[in-house]
């Protein structure tokens, strides 16, 4: 229980820097180009939310490779990919559809939501597996 406990946290941590990068310095000036699409009020809340959100999902993906004994970090990976395609892409893709933002955000959020996943594969590998 501790090692999943310091897994959700060291890649909770991580996520906070991969979200920085693909959410808000890839393609930072698209966000601009539909400034009605975004909500307003306080940056760092909504920042805190995502944090509490992404501990959820890295509990979540830890919690079924652990259910289904994923064991190397191969199979961690493969995990990763399978529910990134199930789950992440095709909600994220469709978001884009309907939603009026840049499409080049759908893509950055699509690859943001990827690298959140493969680091809680990393993390599951590195910390829980073992």
């Amino acid at each position: 229980m501790t090692r999943f406990v310091l897994a959700v946290i060291a890649a909770t941590a991580v996520i906070s820097l991969t979200d920085w990068f693909f959410f808000g310095v890839l393609f930072h000036d698209r966000y601009q180009r539909t400034p009605e699409v975004w909500r307003s009020g306080s940056e760092s809340r909504k920042i805190a939310v995502s944090m509490v959100l992404a501990a959820v999902g890295v509990a979540g993906f830890l919690g079924l490779a652990l259910l289904i004994r994923v064991t190397g970090f191969g199979e961690s990976l493969l995990l990763a990919l399978l529910v990134w395609l199930a789950a992440s892409l095709p909600q994220t893709a469709t978001a884009t559809l309907y939603v009026r933002f840049d499409a080049a955000l759908g893509v950055s959020h699509a690859l943001g939501y990827l690298a959140r996943i493969v680091v809680a594969a990393g993390a599951y590998t590195l910390i829980v597996a073992r």
